[in-house]
């Protein structure tokens, strides 16, 4: 286990700008070869910059003390105490925990002595084992400046008490150094020296223990080195084995890479050709659409002509059939004229009363009944509508039925002969009105 360390030196008025150029940097020591100057700038000051010196620092505290008499020359005007461990116990430490250490430390002596007191407290990490140099002015409680009435042995023993327990508190685990040791309170070069050696001795003690460590360690190697050299001589036939084992494998690299770069080139080319096809894709789909559009449109044309086709073939049969009733019409029209005029000669004989005999007069109407049979024969019964509802007709039967003073009855019968039952039926009632007018 480490100690805590702390170490009590008095001071003079002449030793002030000594100890104020070693603890600053000012100048370069040549008597302490244990400081590296390019970590001075690691070196940490614990109290509020302060741009007097040691001694004017120092001066002005006694100032304010208002002694009754002046000081000797040779008076105790600070002590200096440096507090710190051996190397091994910092270098388990982080840069925090050492900067809380020395923190520790300088708390611990500006309570004790008074902050008002404290002139100087200067850590250094640029030596071989960090240390906190703090400095104080030596007042006692009644306001006397005497570091021998403070640093009696009881307040020396307590101090070396004190210190490592005020360190445990804080979270070091340090113990205190042998009180029946014959160490004495050297000055600060002496105390630097001392614990140089005894790290020394230390080191080297730790030096044997690694040497018979390495020995055997070395013994120890050199016997799995004869192993490892039969290990090898082993490895070696497997290593053959190996070696056209990964130059195989190199091969079968090689050509898996010359494969994957063909697989890209032909990937890169067939990624071409589909971004190709998606655009032709493209194309094709918005020219489908186009002539799906086309023929929807064309479709509703192609309907909308159909319905006027059918339109104009019901119109085109319409006037075919009136065309063809015109035509039926006009015949039935030419023969019925024809038929009038043909009878009109056998009626103007009926008519004169010229006819000799009742045979004669039956020839008559037997011709005129044969004309119109022939006419039906070819028209149709229709025919009959227009022969009754023709003006000429009725005029001749009319005026054929007053000569030969028919009545109604005898007028049918003579008209049912003449036209036959079925059309007298039909002009029965037509005629009626025509004989009694």
């Amino acid at each position: 286990m480490s100690y805590a360390v702390i170490h009590m030196q008095k001071l003079k008025a002449s030793g002030v700008r000594g100890i104020e150029n070693h603890n600053e940097r000012l100048k370069t020591s040549r008597t302490n070869p244990d400081i590296d100057y390019e970590k001075s700038h690691l070196n940490k000051d614990l109290l509020v910059k302060d741009e007097r010196t040691y001694y004017m620092r120092i001066k002005e505290r006694i100032e304010e003390l208002n002694l009754s008499k002046a000081i000797r020359k040779d008076a105790v005007v600070a002590c200096g105490f440096i507090c710190t461990s051996d190397r091994a116990f910092f270098e388990g430490l982080s840069q925090t925990d050492k900067d809380k250490f020395f923190q520790a430390s300088h708390d611990f002596l500006k309570e004790r002595y008074g902050e008002k007191n404290v002139i100087s407290s200067k850590v250094h990490y640029d030596e071989t084992t960090p240390h906190l140099h703090c400095y104080i002015v030596p007042v006692t409680s009644d306001n006397r400046l005497s570091a021998k009435s403070i640093f009696i042995p009881k307040e020396l023993r307590s101090l070396q008490d004190d210190y490592p327990r005020h360190m445990r508190e804080n979270g070091f685990d340090l113990q205190r150094g042998n009180p029946d040791s014959e160490r004495k309170h050297l000055d600060v070069e002496e105390f630097k020296i001392k614990t140089r050696r005894e790290e020394q001795v230390r080191e080297n003690a730790e030096l044997e223990h690694e040497k018979t460590v390495y020995k055997r360690d070395y013994d120890e190697t050199k016997q799995k080195k004869e192993e490892l050299k039969a290990y090898i001589g082993r490895l070696n036939t497997e290593g053959k084995k190996v070696v056209a084992m990964e130059e195989a494998q190199e091969q079968r690299k090689a050509r898996i890479s010359h494969e994957n770069k063909t697989l890209d080139s032909e990937n890169n080319i067939l990624r071409n050709e589909n971004n190709t096809l998606k655009n032709e894709n493209s194309i094709l789909r918005n020219e489908f659409n186009r002539l799906t559009q086309e023929l929807v449109n064309f479709t509703q044309e192609t309907n909308s002509k159909k319905r006027e086709i059918n339109t104009l073939e019901h119109q085109s049969n319409v006037l075919q059939n009136d065309i063809k009733a015109l035509i039926s019409g006009f015949e039935q029209g030419k023969d019925l004229k024809a038929v009038l005029k043909e009878t009109e000669s056998f009626w103007d004989v009926l008519e004169s009363g010229e006819i000799s005999s009742r045979q004669e007069m039956t020839d008559i109407q037997q011709d005129i009944i044969s004309i119109y049979e022939a006419c039906f024969a070819k028209h149709g019964v229709d025919l009959l509508d227009s022969l009754l509802g023709s003006l000429q007709f009725q005029i001749q039967f009319q005026r054929y039925g007053r000569n030969c003073g028919w009545d109604e009855a005898e007028a049918q019968a003579n008209l049912s002969k003449l036209i036959g039952p079925e059309a007298a039926e039909k002009l029965r009632y037509k005629e009626r009105d025509s004989f009694g007018r």
